[in-house]
């Protein structure tokens, strides 16, 4: 029977793996000991923060540099506000961006981000309530 720890180093390793596919989807870099270590020393939710802000780097386009080990020390993700951007308005109409208010200021989050920044007063477009 699986232990808890067993589904939890599954979990860890195939976070892991998607991550890598993000970065490194040529397998240019090896999956050695130090990047294991890294990936593992970040909490769940700085994991996720991390994969979704490289993600939607992809989506808008934009490159990603560096090395998967310099990738996780180095980077320090923030939520993009999709307001203006050409794909917000598909979030939006998909349902999976919302109104919410980080740093102080309101904008277009989708609701990943908004769950994982805890942002404040978050609220569906208008178009979209019931």
């Amino acid at each position: 029977m699986e232990t808890l720890g067993d589904a939890i180093n599954k979990k860890m390793g195939k976070s892991l793996l998607c991550f890598l596919k993000l970065v490194d989807p040529e397998k240019k870099f090896e999956m050695n000991a130090t990047l294991i270590e890294a990936w593992n020393r970040l909490r769940l939710v700085e994991q996720q923060k991390l994969y979704l802000y490289l993600l939607y780097r992809k989506w808008r386009g934009l490159d990603i540099y560096g090395e998967p080990y310099c990738i996780i020390k180095n980077c320090h993700p923030v939520p993009f506000n999709w307001n203006q951007h050409s794909l917000g308005n598909t979030l939006i109409q998909e349902r999976k961006a919302i109104i919410a208010k980080y740093n102080g200021s309101f904008g277009t989050y989708t609701r990943d981000e908004a769950r994982l920044y805890e942002m404040t007063e978050k609220q569906w477009y208008r178009s979209f309530a019931q």
